[in-house]
């Protein structure tokens, strides 16, 4: 194909058209040779490979030669709303405004949708520009429109959206709303000069919506004078409320005003327990738990939502406080807890079982897919695709065509398909199936072991051990090689490049380019030394090391300056302030216990420093 020579080509693709990757073959044909006389050859592989990732792919393709070249009624004809970007769903209104029919209504419609799609707090892609200005030219952009897009601007911190916007306010009235907008945002204190806003209008009432939030953050008390003002006067929808009020209560804790924010919480509490599902209640124990101030810990815990009481955290700390407050040390509920709690596969459990002496429940129930139902999911097209592009190193394409199957999968489909990739050593796929479907249990598919050579080479060379690396990487990238993230890092342990680069000089480990950390040797030795290093830096203490690799170390020694060494190492984790770091020290800790009674030994989840060092 790459030489021209399409007769030998045909020649030869007719005899392999059983062969999984058939289809890209034909796509490479197509997609290189886009034209509109192609049409029908086009439309029968669309037909013929519907769902499928490279017939998304051509579809894409073909629309946007559709579009070019303003083949409008084509355009018509093979879009999807299902699977359109936002550039699609912008040339397909294009395409109902221009296409042969002219139907005014049609017409009419297709503004309207473009409405929708102007109207967002972002800039959108330069190809709706063609239908944007159809709607100035039907002046279709009221100043109302344009007010509601300079909110969402302004909301969205999309500052050059947000000026551009403000300069299309003509009229008296929404430039002096703007003016007020603008005067409120660098000084909230405005938002008290109640005689500013007596319109009730619904931009009024996102000014000191805004107004009312950032006035909390520079004096609580003043913000809930005046919200109790002009929630009298005005209707506030009850998003608009609960942001509002849950903003006041936290202001009103930080600024030290505990007793009020306590009473006004409490007496707020059926509203935001419903429309934040009890999270400001949980920031509220955190807070108390910063304080070690058990009595309010269990007060608080009791205010939780009922299912999120059940859950293991709340259970665990319902358990601290008892513990901890002198008044209800010898409360019956402390073993009943205790008792229950150990039962769990978590690191909540893990604890509960140490308080007990007792070995940690691995709860292992293995999967039992009968064989029907696997050849089901094994001989789907793109299940075969994906095996095939996965066993030539093809793994972007291999994720997709597996992506694409698994759109359609019920619960017993995830089920089946963990098995199966799991049987594949495909351990990425396998544990998301198992997430997918929620089905924790089998310990066996759901933490593998791979690289395990590797794994304890570099473990023994830098006195770690062959668990506590498999848990990073477990947590980090599955055991997915290409992992890459958003931020960066790259391969099987996640490293930055810029840290791979600096670890790999420091260790005198060989390391060139960056594409070496889809190596699992280059990555692991990596990973290891710089792991290594941090532990020494933290005294050998886990929990710093593991928060310090996901977090950085430098804020590990800011979050250790403000406890100033006060705190229990559980207290100290559960008000880490990123979420995400949170909750990756406790799996790096209980993952690395499921590894170790894997591999036959029982060590205890947290070594006696770790358990009795003060952070």
């Amino acid at each position: 194909m790459r030489k021209g020579h399409w007769q030998t080509v045909k020649s030869l693709r007719a005899q392999i058209t059983d062969y999984p990757l058939y289809p890209y073959l034909l796509y490479a044909d197509l997609s290189g040779n886009l034209r509109y006389a192609r049409q029908p050859e086009i439309k029968a592989y669309l037909e013929a490979y519907e769902g499928s990732v490279k017939a998304e792919n051509l579809r894409n393709k073909w629309l946007a030669h559709l579009a070019k070249y303003s083949y409008w009624q084509s355009y018509l004809e093979y879009y999807r709303a299902e699977s359109a970007s936002v550039k699609q769903q912008c040339q397909f209104q294009l395409a109902r405004y221009n296409s042969d029919s002219k139907n005014s209504e049609q017409q009419q419609s297709a503004l309207a949708a473009a409405v929708e799609l102007w109207n967002v707090g972002q800039s959108q892609p330069s190809e709706c520009d063609k239908l944007f200005n159809l709607l100035k030219s039907e002046n279709k952009l009221t100043e109302e429109l344009v007010w509601q897009r300079y909110n969402k601007a302004v909301l969205n911190h999309q500052t050059s959206l947000a000026r551009y916007l403000r300069s299309q306010l003509k009229t008296e009235r929404y430039q002096s709303l703007a003016t007020l907008y603008g005067s409120v945002r660098s000084n909230p204190r405005i938002i008290q000069s109640m005689a500013k806003f007596s319109r009730n209008s619904p931009e009024e009432l996102e000014i000191i919506n805004h107004g009312l939030i950032h006035l909390a953050q520079k004096d609580s008390r003043a913000a809930l004078t005046y919200w109790s003002h002009y929630q009298q006067t005005y209707e506030f929808s009850h998003r608009s409320r609960s942001e509002i009020v849950s903003a006041i209560i936290k202001a009103l804790y930080q600024q030290d005003h505990d007793d009020m924010a306590d009473s006004y919480f409490a007496d707020q509490l059926p509203l935001l327990n419903e429309t934040l599902d009890g999270s400001l209640v949980e920031w509220r124990i955190c807070r108390a738990l910063a304080k070690q101030d058990w009595p309010t810990v269990q007060a608080w815990i009791e205010r939780l939502p009922a299912h999120l009481k059940k859950q293991s955290v709340w259970r665990y700390w319902a358990l601290r406080s008892l513990q901890s407050n002198p008044e209800t040390t010898m409360d019956p509920r402390i073993a009943e807890i205790t008792a229950s709690l150990a039962k769990e596969r978590d690191f909540y459990g893990f604890l509960a079982s140490d308080m007990l002496d007792k070995e940690y429940s691995m709860n292992h129930r293995p999967l039992a897919i009968d064989d029907t139902q696997l050849s089901k999911i094994a001989n789907l097209a793109s299940i075969k695709r994906a095996r095939e592009l996965l066993f030539h190193g093809d793994d972007i394409d291999a994720n997709r065509e597996w992506a694409s199957a698994a759109s359609h999968f019920s619960y017993d489909d995830w089920l089946a398909a963990a098995v199966l990739s799991s049987q594949w050593h495909w351990h990425n796929k396998a544990i998301a199936s198992l997430g997918q479907a929620k089905y924790w249990d089998d310990v066996e598919i759901r933490f593998p072991i791979k690289h395990l050579k590797t794994i304890e080479k570099n473990a023994k060379k830098r006195d770690l051990t062959a668990p506590l690396v498999l848990a990073l990487v477990r947590q980090e990238s599955a055991f997915n090689t290409t992992a890459t993230s958003p931020a960066g890092a790259m391969g099987l342990m996640q490293l930055m490049p810029a840290t791979a680069k600096q670890a790999a000089r420091q260790h005198n480990i060989a390391y060139r380019e960056r594409s070496q950390l889809y190596q699992p040797k280059t990555n692991i030795a990596i990973a290891s030394a710089y792991y290594s290093d941090l532990l020494k830096r933290f005294k050998g203490n886990r929990i710093l090391a593991s928060a310090a690799y996901n977090a950085g170390p430098h804020r590990v020694d800011q979050w250790l300056k403000r406890s100033a060494g006060q705190l229990p190492f559980d207290v100290w984790m559960e008000i880490i302030p990123y979420n995400e770091t949170r909750a990756y020290v406790r799996n790096i800790l209980m993952y690395s216990v499921i590894y170790s009674r894997k591999m036959g030994t029982t060590p205890p989840m947290l070594l006696k420093d770790e358990k009795l060092r003060l952070l």
